[in-house]
């Protein structure tokens, strides 16, 4: 084995070991999880789709899910092999992501340009916390597929293998039916149109191939309502999900990283400003990206994961120009450097990992006493709840309880029942509506710190309290005696996947 051979074998080793590590360190359950499952397990037992929400008791419209086949997948997934399905898929499409990334960048590379891999490995650990910040979710297969158009594109642009063009169009079938991200690979496309035609170069061969993805798209389970309602969901405003605000915006120290290489990408570009005309596919896309990432959380791995593979020859060239001098060239040749630090970032990340002890199955943030205490006490009826534990509940309690909505409000519910939601949690003008016909919940569950607590009328009392919720009943629901649930978290971390009805056991009436 040569020692090329050698070094990209223990690069790849070092990723995956340095992935899993961080993967056990972001363990959280995405709130949106418990839909996609539960949408995933009517496919496998009824052999449909759910086009409404059957879980919730106020109006919907069709549900146009964008993430179905995701939903499937997982479902799949979690149905067969656990909680560590799950968590090592997330390893698996994480590090195929990078491996794409990789390829990428290294298309091209003269024999004069010393690969370091340095950069690759170090920025692309800065980008790992935003894909790695929670348990699997379906915007990750977005960011596998971008990855997987860029790589063939490049080699397209820089090889002439036009025949992968032909691959374009089936996976943008497979990304259409899995994310509503799929978008980017038409944006993508249409970058690499319009750069090679200002490059000189032929062009028409990205805009059949646009035009193909475009046209694949329209091959779903809902026709041209689905095609429209993904281009209204990119552009749609969510200015009170996190991930829809500037990173510049958000306080986590997180994005502290992020906004040190966002300077840094600047500071590059700025270097190379001279060399924009050579390729406008290039800095197109480097621009676009770093656009839309200063706009939206949700956007950051794009502009990242863009730059390792656009920047690194530049890096490389930069670094061999400035940093390794003839004496050094010897030491950089054997890749000790790489290896060097490759190690301490393993090191780092161990310390961290056995001082944290993180717990594999701990949920994020759900009411798991609360839901349990509906349960055990047999209390049927409505549940209000914040969006983003309505997935959790429908998850453990549908059908004995019905929720009001869950993080699935732009494509299942209107926009008059969100707001009313929030100006009740909010304590806003106008919050004892959803209180009310034909609103009105038999059971109401709040964060123990929400204002709202101390307007909640007569009619409804505390049944049970925890650190982290209050659950009320309504007058006419109340017992006499009830029975309370396990203080232990084990038990509730064992039976974390365990949901509370089979679909395929279900009355059609219910369905």
């Amino acid at each position: 084995m040569n020692k090329e051979l050698k070094y990209n074998i223990c690069f790849y080793i070092y990723f995956l070991l340095m992935i899993t590590m961080l993967a056990f360190l972001s363990n959280n359950i995405d709130p949106d999880f418990w839909a996609r499952i539960l949408q995933g397990d009517a496919f496998w037992q009824l052999g449909q789709i759910f086009k409404t929400d059957i879980f919730s008791y106020i109006p919907t419209h069709i549900w146009l899910d964008h993430e179905w086949g995701a939903s499937v997948l997982f479902s799949f997934i979690l149905n067969h092999f656990g909680y560590w399905g799950i968590f090592g898929s997330r390893i698996i499409i994480v590090f195929l992501i990078f491996y794409f990334v990789f390829k990428t960048a290294k298309l091209g590379i003269n024999k004069d340009v010393k690969p370091i891999d340095v950069f690759l490995f170090s920025f692309s650990i800065i980008s790992l916390p935003t894909l790695l910040g929670s348990a699997l979710r379906c915007h990750f297969l977005t960011f596998l597929f971008f990855t997987i158009f860029l790589y063939l594109l490049e080699r397209v642009r820089k090889k002439g293998e036009n025949k992968l063009l032909f691959i374009l169009p089936p996976l943008m079938l497979i990304w259409a039916n899995t994310h509503g991200g799929c978008v980017a690979g038409l944006g993508v496309l249409a970058i690499y149109s319009l750069g090679e035609a200002l490059n000189k170069k032929p062009f028409k061969k990205y805009i059949f191939t646009l035009f193909a993805c475009f046209l694949v798209m329209f091959i779903n389970p809902y026709g041209i309502d689905y095609v429209k309602f993904i281009f209204m969901a990119t552009t749609m405003p969510r200015p009170n999900i996190t991930e829809w605000i500037s990173p510049f915006l958000s306080q986590s120290i997180l994005f502290t990283w992020f906004k040190i290489f966002y300077v840094l990408f600047f500071v590059t570009l700025i270097l190379k400003i001279k060399d924009y005309k050579n390729d406008f596919t290039k800095y197109i896309l480097l621009f676009v990206c770093a656009y839309l990432s200063f706009k939206y959380i949700k956007n950051t791995p794009f502009f990242i994961l863009v730059s390792i593979m656009f920047l690194y020859k530049d890096i490389c060239i930069w670094v061999n120009s400035f940093i390794i001098d003839k004496q050094k060239e010897e030491f950089w040749k054997t890749n000790i450097l790489p290896y060097i630090l490759m190690t301490l970032y393993f090191v780092g990340a161990s310390i961290i990992f056995f001082a944290s002890k993180p717990d594999i199955y701990y949920l994020c943030e759900q009411p798991v006493q609360e839901i349990e205490f509906l349960k055990i006490n047999n209390l049927k009826g409505r549940v209000l709840a914040p969006l983003d534990l309505g997935s959790y509940i429908a998850y453990k309690l549908f059908p004995n309880n019905l929720i009001y909505m869950d993080g699935r409000y732009e494509e299942v519910y209107f926009n008059k029942e969100k707001e009313l939601l929030d100006k009740f949690y909010n304590a806003q003008d106008g919050w004892e509506k959803v209180l009310n016909e034909p609103y009105k919940p038999d059971y109401i569950i709040i964060p123990v710190d929400a204002v709202i607590n101390d307007y909640i009328p007569d009619n409804y009392k505390a049944v049970y309290k925890t650190q982290g919720y209050i659950l009320y009943s309504v007058n006419d629901k109340l017992k006499d005696k009830y029975i309370l649930p396990s203080a232990d978290k084990n038990y509730y971390t064992k039976n974390a996947f365990k949901k509370g009805f089979e679909l395929k056991k279900a009355d059609k009436k219910t369905l």
